[in-house]
């Protein structure tokens, strides 16, 4: 009776070994199927294929992504209408991440992931099916790396802009006119908001790389001025005269030492 069972056993296993491969070939064939299913492409048959060009225009502080088409046209009035690959909309997808169609040359974003971006838009019909030719999407891409400079070079970049600020025509005016009243450049809400606005904007997309200490020094820095600004507001405006504005200055100024010695000798027992 044991020599029927084992016998079996083994026959069974035999049996299933060729089954296996099968379906593993199988669900191989399955998953191209519905690959192509979910994304189907359209073929280019007509002799003038369509291109894609893209890129990155930068406008002040925004960005306009370009997208220059040949032997296409963009066609948001078709939607749903006319299967062909002359006619359509772009894909664009971030970081392989779809985002949006595109319809027409020129696309303004809101905001760019830091760090190492691709931006690739692709050629789609208007069903919504990718349009290749010899078998490859129609499409382009472009890697930006968002800001264009590293940490230390964005550290650089604040504290020149904050230079520029003094030494700026306008800036030489100002200092002219403080030090006839007996004030500091430092002494001004105009330049601790360009001090302020340069490094919040600039340093900002590298918080996450800054370690806890550097980002202390960084928050207490911006919360430091933005109450300077204030305060020399307030004295700009006549609500408190200048002894009072320079004693709640040196406060702010040392309350923000305080805390960084704090800081500092904590990490130095850790």
């Amino acid at each position: 009776m044991n020599k029927i069972f084992y016998s079996l056993k083994y026959f069974l296993i035999l049996l299933l070994i060729p089954i296996s491969s099968i379906a593993h070939d199988d669900q191989d064939s399955r998953i191209e199927f519905w690959k192509k299913y979910y994304n189907p492409t359209l073929e280019v048959h007509q002799s003038n294929i369509p291109q894609i060009k893209i890129s990155l225009n930068k406008i002040g502080p925004f960005f306009q992504l370009q997208s220059k088409v040949k032997n296409f046209t963009l066609t948001p009035d078709q939607d749903l209408r006319n299967n062909n690959s002359w006619t359509g909309y772009g894909k664009l997808f971030i970081n392989g991440k779809y985002t949006t169609r595109i319809y027409s040359e020129y696309l303004f974003l809101k905001e760019i992931p830091v760090g190492n971006n691709e931006f690739k838009v692709i050629l789609s019909s208007n069903m919504d099916v990718d349009i290749a030719y010899n078998g490859e999407l129609i499409s382009d891409t472009v890697i930006f790396q968002f800001p264009e400079y590293n940490f230390a070079e964005a550290r650089s970049k604040s504290y020149g802009l904050s230079i520029q600020c003094e030494f700026s025509d306008k800036g030489l005016a100002e200092r002219e006119r403080l030090s006839k009243d007996g004030l500091k450049i430092s002494e001004s809400s105009s330049y601790l908001r360009c001090r302020y606005d340069s490094q919040k904007n600039i340093l900002d997309a590298f918080k996450v790389e800054m370690s806890s200490f550097q980002l202390l020094v960084y928050e207490l820095t911006l919360d430091s001025l933005m109450k300077r600004l204030l305060i020399w507001k307030d004295y700009e405006d006549n609500n408190i005269s200048l002894s009072s504005a320079r004693e709640k200055n040196k406060f702010v100024e040392k309350n923000m030492d305080i805390k960084i010695q704090e800081k500092y000798a904590g990490n130095k027992h850790e």
